[in-house]
């Protein structure tokens, strides 16, 4: 007996139709896809304008006296900070503190400075600033205090 062989393929309404569903899928997928990877740019740019701000700020305490003018700088990958130091007036207004300390009672207002460090970068969109804020104190070393350095 002769059996005839069927060779079942796909139809061309069928191809038709999986071709018209990958061209919608697609783009969507693309477009999810580099939404993505905008937004971890965004959040890499935000986590390395916060870093620099951080060690702008932490260069303060290493500061004897602070200073008073603007101080401006480039950083790596297109970053540009702005740090000033403003003195604290008696007639200035404090923020709310959740816990008032001898020790903060102790600082004299004339000592009290404010630090605010600016990074602004450039994005796909626009350019955007972040700002960081501190309070600090600059206390000179004691006249009697002797620095040695090691030599290894």
């Amino acid at each position: 007996m002769h059996h005839a062989q069927s060779t079942r393929g796909f139809t061309l309404l069928e191809v038709l139709i999986a071709v018209m569903i990958l061209g919608i899928a697609l783009p969507i997928l693309f477009q999810l896809f580099s939404g993505t990877l905008r937004t971890v740019k965004k959040a890499k740019d935000h986590a390395q304008a916060i870093f620099i701000a951080q060690q702008k700020l932490e260069e303060l305490t290493l500061m004897t006296t602070p200073p008073m003018e603007l101080e401006s700088g480039d950083a790596p990958n297109g970053f540009v900070w702005e740090r000033t130091v403003i003195p604290i007036t008696h007639g200035t207004n404090l923020p709310h503190m959740e816990e008032i300390t001898e020790e903060t009672l102790n600082i004299p207002p004339s000592s009290l400075y404010e630090a605010t460090v600016s990074v602004t970068y450039d994005t796909i969109d626009s350019d955007i600033t972040t700002q960081l804020h501190t309070f600090l104190s600059f206390t000179p070393p004691p006249p009697n205090l002797q620095i040695q350095t090691l030599r290894i």
